[in-house]
């Protein structure tokens, strides 16, 4: 009696227990929490208001997730399909909304008046990290405390043993995954629902390897940075425009925003900083290379 969504409630009251009520919203709020947590999407539907006969109550709760997925009820019938329907649409463009509904206008004879809220809720947002060396180290938790669900990949055993320790520690948290950088095949599910990565591994000629296998993807990301210096940049940009590969907007390198400092906490507050600022839309002064000017022309090169 937990998942009630979907059901074609006709009558105009639906009876539920205090106890089953409590039940159904616990549900529905630790599905919320693994949800963030996994950087998934969702949009909570409750019933903020009632008048005259309504089939849901003040505080029912319903659950829409992105892959479809619908838990709890704000009572059936037309009055729960439209509220379905619409958290959908709000999935997609990212909104809340306030919804008063008349339920003889829907078709359901009670005459009572309902309104609904619908409160859109963003999963952390995905980061992927390549290279868990000292930089990678401190940029970890710095991301993760401005929300990101980071997930560090490296080809070197030990890094893991790192990570746990520090998890053990109670410093820092999220997936580690030792593999190959010459196959990011195999996490491309992870890299798919990644929109932001960086790359900061142990040797330039992994970096490159890792780049060009995230164009090759054509996936249009939101932010893509990598370690170095301009010198650095505009070899690997020379290198991928020499192999057919455009330099794409999305990409940061040198990556950060101009602070100062050099020491690997400095570098992983700049680093953040500019993905928080391109996160947010927010214009700033970046370091990178301007992507929409040849890498090899250093006369026109600029900071952006």
């Amino acid at each position: 009696m937990i998942q009630f969504a979907g059901l074609p409630f006709l009558e105009c009251e639906l009876t539920m227990t205090v106890k089953e009520g409590d039940e159904v919203i616990m549900n529905i709020y630790e599905q919320i929490g693994r949800l963030v947590e996994q950087g998934r999407r969702a949009v909570l539907v409750t019933v903020a208001e009632t008048y005259s006969d309504s089939p849901g109550k003040e505080g029912f709760k319903l659950l829409v997730t992105s892959d479809g997925t619908v838990i709890g009820t704000v009572g059936g019938g037309a009055v729960e399909h439209q509220a379905i329907e619409e958290a959908k649409k709000l999935l997609t463009i990212r909104k809340n909304r306030i919804l008063p509904i008349t339920l003889k206008d829907e078709g359901m004879e009670c005459g009572g008046k309902m309104t609904l809220f619908f409160e859109y809720i963003e999963g952390k947002r995905n980061f992927i990290l390549f290279g868990g060396g000292h930089i990678g180290r401190a940029l970890k938790p710095v991301l993760e405390s401005a929300g990101f669900r980071v997930t560090v990949f490296d080809s070197r055993p030990e890094v893991e043993d790192y990570f746990i320790k520090e998890k053990d520690s109670g410093n820092t948290g999220g997936r580690i995954i030792i593999g190959d950088y010459n196959k990011l095949s195999t996490i491309k599910d992870e890299i798919e629902k990644a929109d932001f990565c960086f790359i900061a591994t142990h040797g330039h000629n992994y970096d490159f390897t890792v780049l060009s296998q995230l164009l090759n993807l054509k996936k249009t990301f939101k932010y893509v940075g990598m370690i170095g210096s301009k010198t650095k940049a505009a070899v690997l940009f020379k290198k991928l425009e020499k192999e057919g590969h455009s330099i794409p907007d999305y990409l940061y390198s040198p990556a950060g925003i101009k602070i100062g400092g050099d020491t690997a906490g400095e570098i992983a507050i700049s680093i953040s900083a500019e993905v928080v600022a391109v996160a947010n839309g927010m214009d700033t002064i970046h370091m990178r290379i301007n992507p929409g000017l040849r890498a090899d022309d250093k006369n026109v090169q600029r900071l952006v």
